[in-house]
C-alpha cells in the first residue's frame, strides 16, 4: 500500500463509504498537485491532523507505508488528532523496544485487539503493509464487517 492509497482507505473507514472530501487545493503538500488522483483524501487526512506528511512540506504519496506508520495513522483516524497512547512497555513484541519511535502506537493497536503482530511474537514494524493487512486493521479498528 502506498501512502496515498492508505489515506483514501483511512478517510473512507473513518467517515463511511459515501464520504467525499472537499476538492483539493494542491497547496498542502508540494508533491501532491490538486489534480493528483488521491489529493482530496490526502489533504483531508492532513486537515484532520492525522498526518503532517513525510517531511519538508511533502506527503510522499507513492512511498510504501510501513506497518509502524500505519499504526500511527490508524489510531489517529480512530481516536482523533489529539490522541496520544499510553507509554510503551517494550514487552508486547520482541522487535519493538519501548524506545522505538512508534512503540506506543504499536502496543496500543495490540491492546485494542486490532493486531496480534506478524507472528512469532513480532510486529514487523518496518515491513510494508499489504492491502489485505490494512483491510483487516481497518475492519478491527472501525468495527467494519469483512466481506
Amino acid at each position: 500500500m502506498t501512502r496515498a492509497e492508505a489515506a483514501v482507505f483511512l478517510i473512507g473507514a473513518e467517515h463511511g463509504p459515501t464520504y467525499t472530501p472537499p476538492p483539493a487545493t494542491g497547496t498542502r503538500f508540494t508533491d501532491v498537485p490538486a489534480n493528483y488522483w488521491a489529493a482530496p483524501w490526502i489533504e483531508q487526512i492532513a486537515a484532520e491532523g492525522i498526518t503532517g506528511g513525510c517531511g519538508n512540506g511533502q506527503f510522499c504519496p507513492t512511498v510504501l507505508l510501513s506497518r509502524a506508520e500505519m499504526a500511527v495513522l490508524l489510531l489517529g483516524a480512530e481516536h482523533g488528532s489529539s490522541y496520544s497512547p499510553p507509554p510503551a512497555t517494550g514487552t508486547r513484541f520482541t522487535d519493538v523496544p519501548a524506545s522505538y519511535w512508534a512503540a506506543r502506537w504499536i502496543e496500543q493497536l495490540a491492546a485494542e485487539g486490532i493486531t496480534s503482530g506478524c507472528g512469532n511474537g513480532q510486529f514487523c514494524p518496518t515491513a510494508t503493509i499489504t492491502r489485505a493487512e490494512l483491510a483487516v486493521f481497518l475492519a478491527a479498528g472501525f468495527h467494519l464487517p469483512l466481506p
